[in-house]
């Protein structure tokens, strides 16, 4: 059973992605998704972290691929400078367990941003350019689906995005 955790937006992160009383998790598609983190923006609050994974599942095929480099991870701290966040960043784009790596340093600043605790506007900027980011990001996840998977033509309309959310 998953336990419901406090504070504003971890209860809205459950409420969006835990069903039949706990039992359950659902991973919510890119509308679920942006629906949840237009909530989360709305709460005007922040949590010590928030992170978001991708993931396609293509029904036909059976199969699924997880995109943890295209992980959206943020961190609230009681204090960070510039060169802490540069090396979180860093430490995120080269991560030696994974099978595909993310040597993006403009994108990283988008997927691993730090905020300060209470910090509101930060958090909420952050969230808005994840949001954003989003639009560049899922074709660059098809074509990885499409090559790793061997996805034609065929299997695409029963393929979709689906993203695990977990915040503390």
């Amino acid at each position: 059973m998953i336990e419901k955790k406090s504070g504003k937006i971890n209860e809205i992160v459950y409420n969006n992605t835990v069903y039949y009383n706990g039992k359950y998790i659902y991973y919510p598609t890119i509308t679920g998704l942006k629906s949840m983190l237009d909530e989360i923006i709305s709460s005007k609050s922040t949590t010590d972290y928030l992170r978001i994974t991708p993931f396609y599942i293509n029904e036909l095929l059976d199969m699924q691929i997880e995109f943890e480099e295209y992980m959206f991870f943020i961190e609230c701290r009681d204090c960070f400078d510039k060169e802490v966040q540069e090396n979180h960043i860093k430490e995120y784009l080269d991560v030696p367990d994974t099978p595909r790596t993310l040597n993006d340093l403009r994108l990283g600043t988008k997927l691993y941003p730090l905020c300060k605790n209470d910090d509101v506007v930060s958090f909420q900027i952050a969230l808005e350019k994840y949001k954003d980011s989003l639009k560049e990001i899922l074709p660059k996840l098809m074509e990885i689906a499409k090559t790793e998977m061997g996805l034609k033509e065929v299997h695409l309309p029963f393929g979709y995005f689906c993203f695990e959310v977990h915040s503390g």
